[in-house]
């Protein structure tokens, strides 16, 4: 949860998304300055307050996807308490702890918009990492192979959940890992999105 990017809108955000199709991790990250010194996953520096002792960020999720095969999804919220203020994170309706609200408190009044999606990392120069994002394959092919996000929605101040209705695709190279963007008015998936990518190939420059 980053503050500068003010990540998190109004109150909540909340999507499903798969399981990986070889392991996919409870994972969390905080930055109070959008990573720009600060920035640590998961339990690894103060900061994330652990309450569930069975639901730990960190730990692997079971069962998961296989490419071609059966689909596994998980449901993530993120919200923020109206008494305490604190930001929760809920996995399949069990919370499993929270990040305290002095640790972000340009997020008092809520946030301006969500990001949803993946993410890689690599810092040496004069190339690009051939890290996987999502399940190692792109978008166009589509349900059972690429990773999805599915009934992406947030909710608002009256705490309501809501579709969003602008939304801003991101991707730095689509030659490594792109996304598409989709909507199912009437059925399950709602606001959704396949994302992800091989990395570094050798097609790429």
């Amino acid at each position: 949860m980053t503050e500068a990017a003010e990540a998190i809108p109004s109150a909540m955000r909340r999507g499903t998304t798969p399981a990986a199709r070889v392991s996919q991790i409870a994972e969390a990250i905080a930055s109070a300055d959008n990573y720009r010194t600060t920035g640590c996953y998961n339990l690894d520096c103060p900061g994330f307050v652990q309450t569930n002792r069975h639901t730990i960020l960190g730990t692997f999720l079971r069962p998961v996807s296989v490419y071609g095969g059966q689909q596994y999804a998980v449901d993530i919220e993120i919200f923020k308490d109206r008494t305490s203020g604190n930001w929760w994170v809920r996995r399949q309706g069990v919370e499993m702890g929270y990040w305290p609200k002095e640790l972000v408190p340009s997020l008092a009044e809520g946030a301006t918009y969500a990001d949803f999606g993946g993410e890689v990392s690599y810092d040496n120069s004069g190339g690009h990492t051939s890290t996987e994002m999502g399940s190692g394959h792109f978008p166009y092919e589509g349900f059972r192979r690429s990773s999805f996000f599915k009934n992406v929605q947030v909710l608002d101040t009256s705490y309501a959940y809501q579709t969003p209705g602008h939304i801003k695709a991101l991707m730095e190279n689509s030659g490594y890992y792109d996304l598409q963007v989709g909507r199912e008015k009437h059925g399950p998936w709602g606001l959704f999105f396949f994302f992800g990518g091989p990395g570094r190939s050798e097609k790429c420059t």
